[in-house]
């Protein structure tokens, strides 16, 4: 996978989104970074910057999966409504604290989802995302 022209973190804990965008501007300094702590600020955020089909900009989403108000999953069932030609535009990693392998086979069963992910996101986890999919 190359490298997109965004990345986006959804997480409600601000500290998380920090590394997050920590790690996010070391592996690639030039890429925009968005991040939102309200995951329904943030579907409002992609359906408006993304109605437009060629103003469109390839995103990696980070995505919490356990939030107050709207967790990963209920998220994805919105993002899924969304035009075909949007959702084309996004790579989906879910982010979880925890061990818990429910998530993790409920992320492997989401055609959204390309992957769940343990945090703290770190520079090193985003560049081997991004090696280990060039070898597929």
């Amino acid at each position: 996978m190359k490298i997109p022209q965004r990345f986006m973190v959804v997480d409600d804990d601000a500290t998380s989104n920090m590394i997050c965008e920590f790690a996010l501007r070391r592996f690639s300094p030039n890429t925009e970074i968005k991040t939102f702590s309200n995951p329904e600020t943030a579907l409002k955020f992609i359906e408006q910057s993304y109605a437009d089909q060629n103003t469109c900009k390839s995103t990696v989403l980070f995505l919490d999966i356990n939030m107050p108000i709207l967790n990963a999953w209920d998220f994805l069932d919105i993002f899924k409504n969304f035009p075909a030609h949007l959702i084309e535009n996004f790579v989906i990693y879910v982010l979880t604290s925890s061990i818990d392998s429910r998530d993790k086979e409920k992320a492997d069963l989401n055609p959204l989802v390309s992957g769940s992910l343990c945090k703290p996101l770190s520079t090193n986890l985003v560049r081997t995302i991004f090696e280990s999919d060039l070898h597929h």
